[in-house]
């Protein structure tokens, strides 16, 4: 199973990749642009039984390239905590979204 990380280059998504790697290691495709890059699942060429993990990139900007990751057949983890509601119900996607930090509205 080939899998993919995708962050931006800001300290949230840099920080988050490196707790992540540190507590579960994997060798993974990564898929990164600058800060303000936030359409960067659309660019993952993932397939069927691949896996990616989202991390610090908003989901409800992402929602269409979601849904083709998940038609697709990928199995999709996604941290934020970025405004998100409704939060996509899938048996491939696995999303921890908490948008009640201080400071974040939605």
């Amino acid at each position: 199973m080939t899998c993919h990380d995708v962050f931006n280059g800001d300290a949230d998504g840099l920080c988050a990749l490196h707790q992540l790697r540190l507590a579960a290691p994997r060798n993974c495709n990564l898929v990164t642009g600058p800060k303000r890059d936030v359409h960067l699942p659309a660019r993952v060429d993932a397939g069927e039984g691949n896996g990616v993990t989202v991390l610090d990139i908003s989901l409800d900007v992402n929602r269409a390239a979601l849904d083709v990751l998940l038609a697709r057949g990928v199995h999709v983890t996604w941290f934020d905590h970025h405004y998100a509601d409704p939060v996509p119900v899938h048996p491939r996607l696995a999303a921890t979204i908490d948008a009640a930090f201080p400071g974040i509205a939605p």
